[in-house]
């Protein structure tokens, strides 16, 4: 049965695929990234951090991968992400738009947050997919919230803009399905990372978030990782335009 697509080899395989993976030098982005080249893709793994050095991290694990700092508020970085995928490895088959901020709730927060949330996601998209249609098709992943779903008293800028985002990417399936494009969001509820310190990191604020989630535990980046995966490989080929969320079952909770 190893040879069959209903094997685990089969149904979760990415071997020859090349990715991008943006916001890849820690937390749910890096997981991805290890998560993708594990299971057989080549990976451009991008962010502010040390990428160099993430990079250099899983290639000692025997991971096909290259690092690149990246600073996507820079109008010409998703460009640039698409070309090195293509220099490195002739093709692209999966993008994850996965950078993310979180900041204040005035104006200029809010502007800067949809920057990089919606519009720097819209220039990568409007780079990748013409690549990615020409190769065959492939996947569009957006990294969306739990906080665009919901109404929220502390990060209602944040939810803002990744309620845009997951309509970005419905808009995408919608638009490039007939070229072979699929095109989810995914939406994460607190998730065990340095990003979500401010929830986990304080007594109070984790207690209510727990007590509101039914499986009584915050989500680890694996877990989001094998999302990724399973909508990257054949299991996942006919999902899109969904927002798939990740939560423990906290939206569905009373």
């Amino acid at each position: 049965m190893s040879d069959s697509l209903l094997s685990p080899a089969g149904l979760f395989s990415l071997a020859g695929q090349v990715a991008i993976v943006t916001g890849a030098t820690s937390g749910i982005g890096l997981a991805s990234a290890e998560a993708i080249a594990a299971a057989g893709a080549r990976v451009v793994l991008a962010g502010l951090g040390d990428a160099d050095g993430a990079a250099a991290a899983l290639q000692g694990r025997g991971l096909d991968v290259v690092g690149v700092p990246c600073d996507l508020s820079d109008p010409g970085a998703p460009a640039s992400l698409v070309r090195t995928a293509q220099q490195h490895w002739g093709r692209l088959d999966i993008v994850f738009a996965n950078a993310g901020v979180a900041l204040g709730e005035d104006v200029a927060s809010l502007q800067a947050m949809f920057d990089l949330h919606v519009i720097s996601v819209l220039r990568l998209a409007d780079a990748a997919l013409p690549v990615m249609a020409d190769g065959g098709g492939g996947l569009f992943l957006v990294m969306s919230s739990l906080s665009g779903l919901r109404g929220n008293k502390a990060i209602g800028g944040y939810g803002i803009t990744k309620a845009a985002n997951a309509q970005l990417a419905r808009n995408i399936a919608v638009q490039w399905g007939p070229r072979g494009i699929r095109a989810n969001a995914l939406s994460p509820g607190v998730i065990a990372t340095e990003f979500a310190t401010p929830i986990t990191g304080d007594p109070d604020a984790a207690h209510s978030r727990l007590a509101k989630t039914p499986m009584g535990r915050f989500g680890t980046p694996a877990e989001v990782a094998g999302t990724v995966v399973w909508l990257a490989s054949p299991a996942g080929a006919f999902v899109s335009g969904q927002n798939i969320v990740i939560d423990g079952g906290t939206l569905a909770s009373d």
